[in-house]
């Protein structure tokens, strides 16, 4: 598809891809199916996903019944003068201190190196002066043309070229499964009342009628109860998302669907608001990913916070509580909703 859109977030837009696919009309009962991370355009048409990207600020934490766990991750995290430190990290040079006694040193020192000759260009740029046009040379282009000027000193570098420079793809992408797993559990460590995150792949299979697949996560929240539940998943990927943001958010629907086909916890605490959830990190950015579905249709929303750490503790505190007391809420179901229009490029990290 040209230009590579994003994946349909409305009900128009799905029936537009799917009658571009050839399968409107066709059910995924009957259909020749792939694992997640093979995923095809036409399969994940059939998981009849809508994607909804938003920025931070619109997450509302309510809408998942996270909002009174969040004040309890907050509380927590406040009493820790290592969670101070960690957050004073990200306006000094070192870490002084934390749960881990790993050093990050911080991004401009790391990516100096990296775009010094970025900044040359840049600065000769700025010392030449440009010649003066006296009319338009034969063979030149028009008024109102672009010309080439790759090789012009004086050609802007584009933020894409930038953030390659600075956050090239990692050599491994269990570095960034590991990191995020230490992340999480660095957390919730120091409270028995939070679950813990694995670093243990899990695999789900979705069976339909004539048809199944298989879907296999990084790592998940596990249920501490020593069953095979799980409170949530993981997702990890050597390169930043918008790299290849559709064949990530198309895995990553996926795995959801295949959870949810198979452990549908029917009168359980997982059919809850905002109980099925990623938390996906692709290269250096974290993303949350909170799924709404009815019994017959799924709807998968992107989403993120700002103040992604204490809503991670808040996920872990919250999935001990689920798995030790079970959920006191009354069940209730989230019809999707589909005029929500996404803002443009308003997918962000936490």
């Amino acid at each position: 598809m040209a230009g590579n859109p994003k994946l349909p977030s409305n009900e128009n837009q799905w029936n537009t891809w799917t009658a571009r696919h050839g399968v409107s009309g066709v059910t995924i009962h009957d259909a020749t199916l792939t694992s997640a991370s093979t995923i095809s355009e036409k399969q994940y048409l059939l998981l009849q996903v809508l994607w909804i990207s938003l920025p931070a600020i619109r997450l509302d934490l309510r809408t998942f019944h996270l909002e009174t766990w969040k004040q309890q991750a907050d509380e927590l995290l406040i009493k820790f003068q290592s969670w101070a430190n960690y957050r004073q990290s990200f306006t000094n040079d070192h870490i002084l201190e934390g749960t881990s006694n790993v050093t990050f040193s911080p991004v401009a020192s790391r990516t100096r190196g990296k775009i010094s000759s970025l900044e040359r260009k840049l600065r000769e740029a700025q010392l030449q002066t440009p010649t003066k046009s006296t009319g338009n040379l034969p063979g030149s282009p028009e008024v109102g043309d672009t010309p080439d000027n790759r090789d012009s000193p004086f050609q802007s570098p584009g933020p894409q070229e930038i953030a390659n420079l600075m956050y090239p793809q990692t050599k491994d992408e269990q570095i960034v499964n590991t990191a995020l797993v230490d992340f999480l559990n660095a957390l919730s460590m120091h409270f028995p009342e939070a679950n813990d995150w694995t670093l243990h792949r899990k695999s789900f299979k979705a069976e339909f009628e004539h048809a199944s697949f298989e879907a296999r996560t990084d790592g998940y929240l596990e249920d501490g109860q020593s069953s095979d539940k799980v409170r949530a998943l993981i997702e990890v990927k050597p390169m930043t998302r918008r790299k290849r943001r559709n064949p990530i958010c198309m895995q990553e629907a996926a795995q959801m669907a295949a959870w949810i086909k198979s452990d549908p916890d029917v009168g359980g605490a997982l059919n809850l608001p905002g109980r099925r959830l990623h938390v996906s990190q692709d290269r250096h950015q974290i993303f949350l990913i909170f799924a709404e579905y009815t019994e017959d249709y799924w709807l998968f929303k992107q989403d993120a916070t700002g103040e992604l750490s204490a809503i991670l503790l808040a996920i872990a505190l919250r999935g001990h509580h689920d798995a030790n007391q079970g959920s006191v809420e009354q069940r209730t179901s989230a019809n999707p909703s589909t005029d929500i229009e996404p803002e443009e490029d308003t997918e962000q990290p936490v």
